[in-house]
């Protein structure tokens, strides 16, 4: 039997646990990706 819960992942016979350091790790590449990507934004002047 599988369970979700609304912004999770699905918790049933296969579960990959994952650490908080590893959501934050995660979210902050995002981020720097993101902003890197954000500057290199040709603009007008």
């Amino acid at each position: 039997m599988i369970y979700q819960f609304a912004g999770s992942v699905a918790v049933g016979a296969i579960q990959q646990n994952e650490s908080q350091l590893e959501r934050l790790t995660r979210q902050l590449r995002n981020i720097g990706k993101w902003l890197k990507d954000t500057l290199n934004q040709r603009g007008e002047p």
